[in-house]
């Protein structure tokens, strides 16, 4: 049996094995070229640690995020769902649980709706 996710460490873990399979990735590797690693991931510790744990650690706006790549390169269907593909790849290998199962929703959803926002929204245009 796996264990939840109950910490900031399963957190990082969780996020630093997803990344290795991005950049290792075909498709999605080319949208993190030039990412500034360090600083990517700190971010991403604090936003799945605060939609995990309520913890206040994020702060942002990852829509406004996207929606600036998604001006610069052209996002696809098949970009989001490799994307979580690879991410509920990386929780299944390592975790399972009420967290591990918020987490899983919480990814299909935050896909689901930029996949809307960004893809239709180019469509209507």
């Amino acid at each position: 049996m796996k264990k939840d996710i109950t910490c900031r460490a399963d957190i990082e873990l969780l996020i630093n094995t997803f990344y290795e399979k991005v950049k290792k990735d075909n498709l999605l590797s080319q949208f993190f070229e030039k990412i500034k690693w360090d600083r990517h991931l700190n971010i991403m510790y604090d936003f799945w640690e605060n939609i995990i744990f309520q913890t206040g650690s994020y702060v942002g706006n990852p829509m406004n995020i996207h929606e600036k790549l998604a001006g610069k390169m052209q996002l696809n269907k098949n970009d989001f769902k490799r994307w979580i593909k690879l991410f509920l790849k990386s929780i299944d290998e390592l975790f399972e649980g009420t967290n591990a199962d918020l987490a899983r929703n919480r990814a299909i959803s935050i896909a689901s709706v930029m996949q809307n926002k960004f893809i239709a929204a180019k469509k209507k245009a």
